[in-house]
């Protein structure tokens, strides 16, 4: 039997403590026997060297880009120069938990008609994250932009009755691209990624056309990753910013999405959706900040502040 080869591809920018400790993790996770490795760092013009720091690791391929790409940009180059039979992306800002690379490699060994898996991805304090779902329509566009989701997730209620992560390997229709392993005949017969999506989104759009194609998209439990959100996309925080996410790029993103997925009137619906759920949230802090403690209502109206402009900015686009 032919070994199973796997190609993990790590697009990094300004990120080399971060990159530094993700290649590292990747290499402390043990593979089945025969199994064989190969680690793929696009430095996507960063001016930290990055690149500078695996000089010295053969081991490491590295692709450099001379100016930043984009994230789709650099992870299509980092394939390019991959050799696997599976692709592992993972972000710089993530670490693999010891285990995970053997487990993928074992559910796509398992299961012939796994396209797609993605990991279990938790926060550096180890609570759970958001690692995928089921594809967005409207109701869930607006829930999004609300915020509400969120806030219900903060009770314990909630998450024991609808937990991010499951017990067993669950089916679902999307995974995050901030860990997820891919066939590699799927990426050749559907990628690369959908490099007109400015920051977020190609995950989605890849993996629903693997799904339309028959292949299942599971997130993997065994498949387990660190993920410290919102660090690759530090570097590029502006005014519509908040918390660990551009907003402005990624409801512009998904309104993108909604029209290449299902067509302009479903995209303008979406941008109804967004804008409806977005005003709704920026009402709500609004209202709330009296109640908010004085020490932290400089940043609560910044953050409010940047909600505005990412539904601003939304709004002159759609």
């Amino acid at each position: 039997m032919t070994p199973t080869r796997i190609s993990v591809v790590v697009p990094t920018l300004d990120t080399r403590a971060l990159t530094t400790a993700c290649v590292e993790s990747i290499f402390a996770s043990p593979l089945p026997a025969g199994a064989e490795l190969q680690v793929v760092v696009v430095d996507d013009g960063s001016q930290d060297g990055t690149a500078e720091a695996f000089l010295a690791r053969p081991e490491v391929c590295i692709v450099k880009n001379e100016a930043p790409t984009g994230f789709s940009r650099a992870v299509n180059s980092g394939v390019a120069a991959s050799t696997g039979d599976l692709l592992v992306v993972l972000n710089s800002d993530a670490t693999v938990e010891p285990g995970s690379l053997g487990q993928i490699v074992k559910a796509f060994e398992t299961d012939r008609s796994l396209g797609i898996v993605g990991a279990a991805l938790r926060y550096p304090d180890g609570s759970p994250q958001w690692s995928g779902g089921r594809e967005p329509d409207l109701l869930w566009l607006f829930a999004q932009a609300s915020g509400f989701p969120a806030l219900l997730g903060h009770l314990p209620a909630w998450r024991r009755l609808k937990p991010l992560h499951p017990d067993s390997p669950v089916d679902v229709d999307w995974v995050s691209g901030a860990a997820m392993a891919v066939r590699a005949s799927v990426w050749r017969d559907l990628g690369p990624f959908d490099s007109t999506y400015g920051f977020y989104g190609q995950d989605l759009d890849l993996c629903l056309r693997a799904r339309d194609r028959g292949w299942r998209i599971r997130i993997l439990p065994g498949f387990q990753a660190l993920h410290h959100q919102g660090a690759t996309i530090s570097a590029r925080k502006g005014e519509a910013t908040t918390g660990s996410a551009d907003l402005g790029l990624l409801w512009s993103d998904l309104v993108l999405w909604a029209e290449k997925r299902k067509g302009p009137v479903f995209a303008r619906n979406a941008g109804r959706a967004i804008r409806a759920g977005s005003l709704l949230r920026v009402a709500a802090r609004t209202l709330a900040l009296p109640f908010v403690a004085i020490s932290r209502r400089s940043g609560w109206r910044r953050e409010t502040d940047a909600l505005s402009s990412a539904r601003s900015a939304l709004s002159v686009r759609s």
